[in-house]
């Protein structure tokens, strides 16, 4: 294939890339859960902290083969910021887009380091759980994008889903009938807050650097950068054939382009390969690498002095040796606002009693134990390996997970069952987590975990305290653990066997109290408490 092309198949692959990772968010159906998981599998973070093997074998061949192509084809964020420069390129006046927006720059050793160190220190931290390793996540690229679409791309595509349903069922077409989940269900403000600095920051460094924020902040960036500096395959300039135009240093959204010194920093290239096709002489081209590049000696020798003349200048033909960061720049800080919000707001579709009057939405019991979804193994584990990308939130069919707001969970997904409860046969959660927070199980495997167990407030239950003919959570028990018994006052209560129950939720979500209007409580007569170690029955 010619060099000209691989720019095309570049974007080919990298939209479809980014495509399919978007719609593992949006998708309710499980349709794309259930064939294109694997590519949230191949991302650097997540298949470093599952410890999957292949994944990372594969990943570290593809930067020693064809240097960081991850940033350019794999990684969602990446994908993102060329997109966000593209435009910043459409905007810009005809002068400056023919002659190019972006100059060469030394590379930011010092800051690469500073958050690859951070980054570092974070997921060590939540490894040891001192932690959750959701804070080390913050800075991870596939987790960060997840975030954004969590909780900007997910609401806006179920309300048009919602809408189109809406539209066809009045036409006599019941399409997604009863299969959209709420459009604010995921919505978590603490999330959003973090999504929305992240989204500003990525933005503007897209805006004014190109691939700064990949370049400086990134972590995933800075670490394939190590590798990258010895690919097999890579961008080369043939002196011969180079006029010193400068159009490709102009035009490398990654400023990495010396082109007075005919040098390419190999650590911040990012293989998008626009060089090759802004070059009018076909100066550059995309081949192995040679232990010795020839350069002419006029070159050298005008190379050479300028290395002399100028410190921290790299030999001319070598890859750019790190230099010293800019003192006149201004530093890069990221701030991760940490807001305490509410776990979740209310569903677009009203409750209603008997299918008439709006009735109270259910709140949660403020005192419950957290309880994670089955395959987490503990609490422990599951916060030592969950970076908060949202991905299970937003697969979720029955609308029981939310982010948590808690600094010793935050962002990470727990269990609520006030809009919904864990049925048996789902098991999707686990497999789409890309970490190993939640381990993949077999549906048979689910029934025989116990996440929590229920318990019962009879101060609110109207059965046991108001005498009143009840009993929803015995008949809706999946494994028979409620049973009513006859109480003192002659009145039914319900009674939690411990040893059959597995807070499946099931009994707090289909408990009237909390729903129902005649009744000061807003939460259920009985709830769930989880486990910090998951049994099995």
């Amino acid at each position: 294939m010619k060099s000209h092309s691989l720019k095309y198949l570049r974007i080919a692959v990298a939209l479809l890339s980014v495509v399919v990772l978007t719609l593992l968010f949006v998708d309710f159906t499980g349709y794309a859960a259930a064939r294109v998981a694997f590519m949230t599998k191949i991302q650097v973070v997540p298949a470093l902290l599952a410890v999957n093997v292949a994944a990372i074998v594969l990943l570290a061949a593809l930067t020693l083969i064809f240097g960081r192509i991850y940033c350019s084809v794999i990684c969602p964020l990446g994908i993102a910021q060329d997109a966000l420069a593209w435009i910043r390129r459409r905007f810009a006046p005809k002068k400056k887009r023919r002659l190019g927006i972006y100059r060469f720059e030394p590379a930011h050793t010092m800051w690469r380091n500073v958050f690859l160190g951070l980054f570092i220190v974070l997921a060590v931290a939540g490894l040891l759980r001192l932690i959750p390793m959701s804070f080390a996540g913050i800075l991870d690229p596939y987790s960060a994008y997840g975030r954004i679409i969590g909780q900007a791309g997910v609401p806006l595509w179920r309300l048009s889903m919602s809408a189109l349903g809406d539209a066809a069922a009045a036409d006599g077409t019941y399409l997604f009938a009863g299969q959209v989940p709420g459009a604010l269900q995921n919505f978590n403000i603490a999330v959003a807050v973090v999504a929305a600095v992240t989204f500003v920051a990525v933005t503007a460094f897209a805006f004014m650097t190109g691939r700064g924020y990949c370049n400086t902040v990134c972590p995933v960036g800075t670490l394939l950068g190590y590798l990258s500096r010895y690919s097999l395959l890579r961008p080369v300039i043939d002196t011969d054939k180079c006029t010193r135009c400068g159009s490709c240093g102009r035009k490398c959204k990654a400023k990495c382009i010396d082109t007075k010194n005919h040098v390419i920093d190999y650590s911040r290239c990012v293989v998008c390969f626009d060089c090759i096709n802004n070059c009018r002489e076909g100066a550059i081209s995309y081949r192995l690498r040679r232990s010795r590049p020839a350069v002419k000696p006029d070159v050298l020798l005008a190379g050479t002095a300028a290395a002399t003349d100028k410190p921290g200048s790299a030999h001319p033909g070598s890859v750019a040796s790190a230099s010293k960061p800019d003192s006149g720049r201004r530093s890069f800080l990221i701030g991760t606002a940490i807001v305490a919000g509410t776990a979740a707001a209310a569903a677009t579709g009203k409750v209603t009693d008997g299918g008439f009057a709006p009735v109270k939405q259910k709140r949660r019991h403020a005192d419950a134990a957290p309880a994670v979804p089955p395959g987490a193994v503990s609490l422990a584990h599951f916060r030592s390996r969950c970076t908060a990308c949202q991905l299970c939130i937003s697969e979720c069919p029955n609308e029981v997970l939310r982010p948590s707001t808690s600094l010793d969970g935050f962002m990470q997904p727990v269990m609520t069952f006030t809009d919904g409860f864990c049925r048996q046969g789902c098991t999707r959660c686990g497999e789409v987590c890309p970490t190993g927070a939640i381990l993949p199980i077999q549906p048979e495997e689910k029934t025989a975990i116990k996440v929590g167990t229920a318990v019962v407030d009879c101060d609110s239950c109207i059965s046991a305290a108001y005498g009143q003919s009840c009993g929803n959570c015995a008949v809706v028990c999946p494994v028979h653990a409620v049973k009513l018994v006859r109480a003192d006052n002659g009145n039914l209560r319900p009674v939690v066997d411990e040893s059959a129950c597995i807070g499946c939720g099931s009994c707090e979500y289909h408990c009237p109290v909390g729903r129902a209007g005649m009744l000061s409580s807003s939460k259920a007569a009985i709830y769930v408490n989880g486990l910090q170690t998951h049994q099995n029955v």
